[in-house]
């Protein structure tokens, strides 16, 4: 009898959760800019053509990929304080969500997001804001000066983690922590400033210290805070 021909792997159902998850993945190892629709197709074994049955463009499928990362956020509950400190919460929680799937905040720098997952977590964020006291005008507002610090806070995470990543592709995981890196970054920028002539660049040489001394977490505390804080400053008007 003819041997029988080696049977290849079913390739598993082309769907569009299927398609969104790859997408995500693929932003992941990446990054938000080199994954193309082709890239897509060729990860899930089938031809672009295939892709635009589900969606209309590359621009729809990052949002999707956006929302679905966003869909790991949990919203935080009374355990976790009053309204201002469920707010801080929930931002410091997408900040992290995002920025672990390295840039794909970068889809809010150049849009406004409206998939389910992220109008379930905007939804919370303005009825805290209205708890507070914000009121309605300040609130709209409000979302998009949350948002892009969000999306800012969230890319610079993603910067830091993949320089970490590389670090340990390149053999160097002694370099490869927070502290370490945070402290090198710091040292390249002390250089500079006190490289400045006193008399040209006063204020900097001045503040050189200051402006190098890093902060990592409690310096994105204070930047949160300041926003708020501000929020209800307007308020109070």
């Amino acid at each position: 009898m003819p041997a029988t021909p080696r049977a290849r792997p079913e390739k598993s159902t082309l769907s569009l959760d299927a398609i969104v998850a790859t997408t995500l993945a693929l932003v992941d190892e990446l990054g938000f800019e080199a994954v193309s629709m082709r890239r897509v197709s060729l990860a899930l074994e089938t031809g672009p053509a295939s892709l635009y049955v589900y969606v209309r463009d590359r621009r729809e499928l990052m949002a999707l990929a956006y929302d679905l990362a966003v869909g790991e956020v949990v919203l935080p509950d009374e355990a976790d304080g009053d309204w201002r400190a469920r707010l801080e919460v929930l931002v410091d929680r997408i900040v992290a969500t995002l920025g672990s799937h390295d840039d794909i905040a970068s889809v809010a720098l150049v849009d406004v997001p409206t998939g389910p997952h992220t109008l379930r977590v905007m939804e919370e964020m303005l009825r805290l804001l209205r708890l507070g006291g914000v009121d309605d005008a300040a609130c709209a507002l409000a979302a998009d000066l949350l948002g892009q610090y969000i999306a800012s806070s969230a890319l610079e995470i993603a910067a830091r983690l993949r320089a970490q990543r590389e670090l340990r592709r390149t053999a160097e995981p002694g370099r490869a922590t927070a502290a370490v890196m945070s402290a090198e970054f710091s040292a390249r920028l002390d250089t500079v400033y006190r490289s400045l002539s006193p008399e040209e660049y006063p204020t900097i040489h001045a503040l050189a210290p200051l402006l190098t001394g890093g902060g990592g977490g409690d310096r994105a505390s204070w930047k949160l805070r300041v926003i708020i804080d501000g929020l209800l400053a307007q308020h109070s008007q």
